[in-house]
Formats: structure tokens, C-alpha cells, sequence
């Protein structure tokens, strides 16, 4: 089952209300709010204003996209992101993996992030919230076979893979990457990017066809646009179009073919 979403760090120079406004009007599920501008780790109050706010337009706060790094960053900052991930009532939490490629890491450094991470998905598990990886490069999870290797060592339900194509990579890849991770993924962040040029989405249209169809295996995950290629705001309607029509046809290619909205 798939929602439709933006990340807010789409629009790090909008407001909330004008993020909530355009997201509502583009016929969009939700949000996820991003820890950097909207919603910074440790400012509760605000994500519970800014819940009021999502929910108020009728939207749902998807996820939280925060930033905190394995290996560097506090107890404290994680508290904050648990504490701002609870006020915002979701269940999954975006981290990152390091600052390393997971080829440029010492079996030491590994071990500790490994460890590192199995504790931090023990205490999120402890208040319903699910830690999630995302396939970035210069980390741990910059390969698939890595980052399944990292997930299985760690060994817990509450560390989870967000998914998205790696530009730098071929689309052959990818698909490898979308099957090797499936049974791990929690959301999917959408973009068609060549490199470092970005594109209007529909431009990796087929692709992205050949993605959803292992992605989209029944479970519920959030199908979240990730920056326009333009950086406007105002291109959020027709990209919102095209992840619509996305999710209709992978409704449709599923095996009782339903149509629900």
C-alpha cells in the first residue's frame, strides 16, 4: 500500500503553512518534515504545533527526516529526535549512516557503528518508532550489499532502509539495490536525477515503473517526492501528478488489481 508525499527539505525556504498549503492543494497524503529547518531535533513544541497544523489541512506528518549521523552525533541530539518524532506522531525516523563509505571503514570502525546502531534502535523500539537508513553515498549504506550486510549484523526490526535510485549509478543496479533491500524498506524517496543534473520526474518514468513493481509488495510505505528539479514550489503539482499516476499503476499491477485511493 502506498501513500504519496513531499519531504519538506524540498522547500527549506517555504514556511510550514505554505509547505502544508501546497501539499494539500497538489492532492497529496503528507509530509515528512525534515529535523533541519522545520522541525529542528529537540524542539517538541514546535513539532506538535506543526502536527496541528498537518493534520488541520487534512494531511498526515509521513515521517521525520533527521540528522542525526552514526558516529557523531550526541545522545543528546538523539533524544531530541526521538522527542520531536513522537510529537509529531510518526513512526519512522530518518538517520544517517556515518561519515565514511562503507568500503573506507576499518572492521573497528564497522564494529562500532554496528553497535552504535543496534542501541539506538533498541530505544526508539522502546517508544514505537522505527530508525531508517537511506541509501546515500560516502556512508555505510552506500552499496545495497553493504547496507544489507550492516542491517542483518545489527539485527533489529527497529533499523529499517528508507530506498531511493543512486544517480551515480546504472539503472541495472538499482533494480538490484530495490530487490536486495525490498524486505528491509520502510519509504521510498522519488527524484529522477542524472548525476548531479537534476530532472523533471517523469524523465526516469520507465524506471521507476521497474522499481514499484518490487517496491510496491503490499506492505504500507510512503512514496515521498524528494526536491524538484527546479527547486520551486510551484512545480510541486505536476510532479505530484506524476507520482500519482505512479501509484495507480502499481495499485493496478498488484495481484487483486485494486484501485483504492
Amino acid at each position: 500500500m502506498l501513500e504519496s508525499g513531499v519531504t519538506s527539505v524540498s522547500f527549506r525556504k517555504n514556511s510550514v503553512e505554505e509547505i502544508i498549503a501546497a501539499t494539500a492543494a497538489a492532492g497529496l497524503d503528507g509530509i515528512e518534515w525534515g529535523g533541519d529547518v522545520h522541525v529542528p531535533a529537540g524542539e517538541a513544541g514546535l513539532a506538535r504545533e506543526v502536527r496541528r497544523k498537518t493534520e488541520a489541512a487534512g494531511l498526515k506528518a509521513l515521517s521525520y527526516g533527521g540528522y542525526y549521523r552514526l558516529g557523531s552525533s550526541s545522545e543528546k541530539e538523539f533524544d531530541g529526535l526521538l522527542a520531536c518524532a513522537g510529537a509529531l506522531g510518526v513512526r519512522d525516523v530518518r538517520i544517517w549512516g556515518g561519515s565514511k563509505g562503507s568500503a573506507d571503514l576499518s572492521p573497528g570502525e564497522w564494529a562500532a557503528l554496528a553497535a552504535e546502531a543496534k542501541a539506538l534502535a533498541q530505544k526508539a523500539a522502546a517508544q514505537g518508532i522505527v530508525l531508517s537508513l537511506e541509501c546515500h553515498n560516502w556512508t555505510v549504506t552506500d552499496d545495497w550489499r553493504a547496507a544489507k550486510r550492516f542491517l542483518d549484523e545489527v539485527g533489529s526490526p527497529a533499523l529499517r532502509m528508507y530506498w531511493q535510485p543512486n544517480q551515480f549509478r546504472t539503472e541495472q543496479y538499482n533494480l538490484e539495490a530495490a530487490r536486495g533491500l525490498a524486505p528491509y524498506v520502510t519509504n521510498i524517496h522519488a527524484f529522477s536525477w542524472e548525476g548531479d543534473k537534476r530532472l523533471p520526474l517523469e524523465a526516469h518514468g520507465d524506471r521507476w515503473k521497474k522499481y514499484l513493481a518490487v517496491l510496491a509488495d503490499g506492505r504500507p510505505h510512503a512514496l515521498i517526492l524528494e526536491f524538484m528539479h527546479d527547486d520551486r514550489i510551484e512545480t510541486l503539482p505536476e510532479a505530484a501528478r506524476v507520482l500519482r499516476g505512479w501509484i495507480r499503476g502499481a495499485r493496478a499491477a498488484e495481484p487483486d488489481g485494486r484501485q483504492d485511493s
